[in-house]
């Protein structure tokens, strides 16, 4: 009778461990699917883009960690004669050198930082900042909507380039300078645009019953028209940060950037202005790596906007490729 009793409370000691054991199993899978699928939702906005964009973002990716490390994937610094004069190609410096005998791989990946740091810098104080103003004007509407509304269309009917080319000349080389005067010129088209999107939104049902229940603007503006307007501005962003770096390169060009920075537009500024450059071979390496490196990141970027835009708005229909 004793071995029958410690022998069934033996069993239901086992079914006990066996069944916490299975819990245990249970919970450790669900964690593990959990996981999962938090990985798959974020892979799965990136399986919609297409071959172009996914190149463009891995380009983008590329370019970043190039500026990021670049102390570590360079040897010599940016601004320090380390080889002779237009030394071409070879074990010392993978890109030769400039006139001066600084090595032109490490000004490629010390420019990509101030390109980044300028295009990212207009980018989001204009596309984010005209948003915002035109999110409030929209929402405000009456004299401060309309007196937005006038300074846009005035801001948006200058002609840029020229105006740019002027003030940058006016203010002097720097790169605050250069940060504001393209910041002064790229925020109209994000605050016009997230005023349209706002006056659409402000008059859904679901808005005007959360107003007519006593939620303040700001509830309303942050909860509900600020994420829906968001999507759109994100879009703008990428195409404000693909105009304000060639923008740089361009005033850079012309001489009205930071000549203390080693940008792309200043390498070729220093290029173009030596005077045998085209009669010489020095062009092979001087010349095509810092526009071969501009051309791919706005490639890169344009590739990204395209597919942002297709995917953000299903009614637009985009053809695959070019």
């Amino acid at each position: 009778m004793i071995k029958d009793i410690a022998t069934s409370g033996n069993a239901g000691i086992l079914s006990f461990i066996q069944a916490l054991n299975i819990n245990r199993i249970n919970q450790i899978i669900s964690s593990i699917a959990r996981k999962f699928s938090k990985f798959s939702t974020i892979a799965k906005p990136f399986s919609r883009f297409s071959i172009e964009g996914k190149i463009g973002i891995f380009g983008v990716i590329c370019i970043i960690l190039m500026a990021v490390f670049a102390p570590m994937i360079t040897i010599y610094p940016p601004q320090k004669i380390t080889g002779d004069s237009l030394e071409p190609p070879g074990p010392g410096h993978i890109l030769g050198t400039d006139e001066l005998g600084m090595d032109i791989w490490s000004q490629i990946c010390y420019g990509a930082r101030m390109s980044l740091t300028i295009g990212l810098a207009v980018a989001f104080a204009a596309g984010f900042g005209g948003g915002a103003l035109g999110i409030l004007a929209g929402y405000m509407g009456g004299h401060i909507d309309q007196g937005l509304m006038r300074v846009i269309d005035v801001t948006m009917a200058l002609p840029s380039f020229p105006l740019l080319i002027v003030i940058s000349a006016f203010l002097g080389p720097s790169i605050f300078n250069v940060i504001f005067v393209l910041v002064l010129f790229s925020w109209a088209k994000p605050a016009r645009i997230a005023r349209s999107q706002t006056l659409s939104l402000k008059k859904n049902n679901y808005i005007i019953a959360a107003r007519n229940y006593g939620a303040k603007p700001f509830y309303l503006l942050w909860r509900h028209i600020f994420p829906e307007v968001m999507p759109v501005l994100l879009v703008l962003v990428i195409g404000i940060s693909s105009h304000a770096i060639i923008a740089e390169a361009g005033l850079a060009f012309l001489g009205l950037g930071d000549p203390t920075s080693k940008s792309w537009g200043m390498m070729l500024n220093h290029a173009t202005g030596f005077r045998s450059i085209y009669f010489t071979p020095y062009w092979q390496w001087w010349l095509l790596p810092p526009l071969f490196m501009l051309i791919f990141l706005l490639l890169c970027l344009a590739f990204i906007s395209r597919d942002m835009e297709r995917i953000l708005d299903p009614k637009l229909k985009i053809k695959k490729g070019f």
